[in-house]
Parts: C-alpha cells; structure tokens; sequence
C-alpha cells in the first residue's frame, strides 16, 4: 500500500451572517484535488440536522464522476492565535462511493465552544481538512513490453532507386538491351561483381559493360531479384523455363539465395516437358535435392514413359548421357 496525503483550508468569512441561516443549511467550499481525485467541504452553521443544532457540522464530499478511493480524513480548526490546528477529529479509514459521496461528523463541535475559542478572529474562521487517500500498490507484469516492428523494406527502397535510375553509375549491355545499375549493390550481391567491377579486370575502369552468355529477360529478372529480393511475375507457361536459365545465372554469379529459390521451384514444378532439362541441370549443377525429386518423379512407369518421348529427354541423354542411360537401363 502508499498514500497520498493532502491538505486543504477553507476560511469562512462573515460568520455572523452565517447564524440566521437555519439547521441544515450548508456553505461549500471550492473544489480542491488530492490524490487524483476531486472533494469539497460542507459546513452546517447550526448543525446537519435538527438533533445536532447546537453543533456546527462538517462533512467532506467525494466529487468525481468514477472511482472509489479508500480514505481516512481528519477536521480541525484554525487558532489564529498560535497558528496550529485544534479541536481535530480524526475518521476511520473507509471507500467513498458515488452513492453515498459524503462523510464526516455531525457534531463536530458545540457552537457555544467555538464562538468562545480563538479559532474565531476578526468574524471569520478557517477549517482544516487533512486527507490521506490509500492507493493499492502498483505492481508490473513480468511479462516484457514489446515494440511492434514493421518488416525491413531495404529492398523497396533500393527497387526505388533502380526503377528511377536514380544514382545508378554502370551499364550493363545485355542481348543487344542496355540497363542501369549501381556498382556497389551489384558487387555486394554477388563476388562475381564484385571482382568484376572493383578487381583488377578492365571492366573495373569503365561504366559500361557486356554480357554475352544470358538472355536480356534472365538478366532483368536477375536484376529484379539483386534488388527487390523476390522474383518478378511471370508467365506461367515460361515460369519453368525462366526458372531454369535462373538458375544457371545464380550459379554463375554466385547468388546462392536465387541459387536456393530457383531449385524449390523447380523441385515443386515437375511434368513431362521439363523433367529432362531439370535432371540434367541438377547433375551439371551438382544440385542433389532436385536431382533426388527429379528421379522420384521418373520412377513412376507412366511419368517416366511420357519424358522419354520429349525433347526435353533428348536433351538429357546428350548433356548427361550417364544419368539417361542409367534411367532407361531400370525400365529394362
């Protein structure tokens, strides 16, 4: 538990025109604040009710809208003459509630007393309210705040700045097509730029240059990807073929995430037109996972019956003569 404490005074001017306003009648003070909460203090000249008329009777009032603060509270009155508080009484603690907003004591003290005390100077008085609200103690979850982070969206930024060309310092010819680029994001992706552009080899010195062993499409894909880290829509019916020359360009440029990607596509991406040319880019790739989902998928008789009699087949048996015999030695 803690506590709040608090004290508030409220003077009385013009007491004798306080005396003729008869038993139940009340002066308010203004509203003050403590503990996070509003209260004010009625004063009876001549008692809340009738039994108490011969005593003035003071009560504190609890003015918020919500909350039931636990309390204990105290009145006094001022001495003028030594400046301390006398004639104090002192409540029990206890929760003020909206319904029953007003607590305090009746008989608080007998008029007769007062008027004879020192706590009345110059027709004036002044009462004492010392408040004490009881605030639970705060207690924190052990559990830890988190910060909602947003994904990293570097590669939008750097898509921005190839899409607008913005900055961009190379060009790089392409199947008789130019593109644009930045050195620096070309030799941070792949150690084959890298030593490209910033080693020893001439092209280091110059803002142009050649490739003469891709398609211009598999180099823009390529590109996208460099930039973007994902890889560009594409036409379905190309989407295997794009896939595969893909991955050719990864291998040779050393782009193991492409590299990766484009053999998840194509282990997932099996028919009778492309098992062929796939078996034997895994073998001239020494890719082992898609060589293993290229030889399940033959291993069914009739999936195996319908490549041999595709071009793709074909092309199996005279780039990787071994691995087509073996296939066809088993169907024997």
């Amino acid at each position: 538990m803690h506590t709040i404490n608090g004290r508030h005074s409220f003077e009385v001017q013009s007491y004798a025109h306080t005396k003729g306003r008869g038993i139940g009648k009340y002066i308010l003070s203004r509203t003050f604040f403590i503990g996070g909460y509003a209260w004010t203090i009625k004063y009876y000249p001549h008692g809340a009710s009738k039994e108490f008329s011969d005593y003035m009777s003071v009560y504190l009032e609890f003015k918020s809208q919500i909350g039931e603060p636990r309390t204990s509270y105290s009145f006094s009155l001022l001495d003028y003459t030594s400046g301390e508080a006398v004639y104090t009484k002192k409540s029990e603690p206890h929760t003020f509630k909206t319904s029953i907003n007003g607590w305090g004591f009746p008989n608080f003290l007998e008029t007769k007393i007062f008027e004879a005390s020192k706590c009345l100077r110059q027709d004036s008085l002044t009462i004492i309210c010392d408040l004490t609200v009881i605030k639970d103690p705060v207690t924190y979850d052990n559990v830890p705040i988190t910060v909602s982070v947003p994904p990293s969206n570097i590669h939008e930024q750097l898509g921005g700045l190839l899409l607008k060309k913005i900055g961009v310092d190379i060009t790089v010819e392409v199947g008789g097509k130019s593109f644009h680029a930045h050195k620096f994001i070309l030799a941070a992706s792949s150690p084959v730029f890298k030593a490209l552009l910033f080693g020893q080899m001439k092209e280091a010195k110059k803002k142009k240059f050649k490739i003469t062993d891709m398609e211009a499409p598999v180099f823009e894909a390529m590109l996208h990807f460099i930039y973007f880290d994902t890889l560009p829509e594409m036409d379905k019916h190309a989407d295997t073929v794009m896939t595969q020359h893909l991955l050719v360009a990864a291998d040779r440029y050393l782009l193991k995430r492409l590299r990766l990607i484009c053999e998840q596509k194509l282990c997932s991406n099996f028919d009778p037109s492309n098992v062929g040319t796939t078996l034997a880019l895994a073998e001239q790739h020494n890719l082992p996972h898609l060589k293993l989902e290229c030889l399940r998928h033959l291993a069914s008789p009739i999936a195996l019956k319908s490549a041999i009699q595709t071009d793709g087949f074909e092309h199996l048996l005279m780039s990787c003569p071994s691995v087509g015999k073996d296939i066809i030695n088993k169907m024997i």
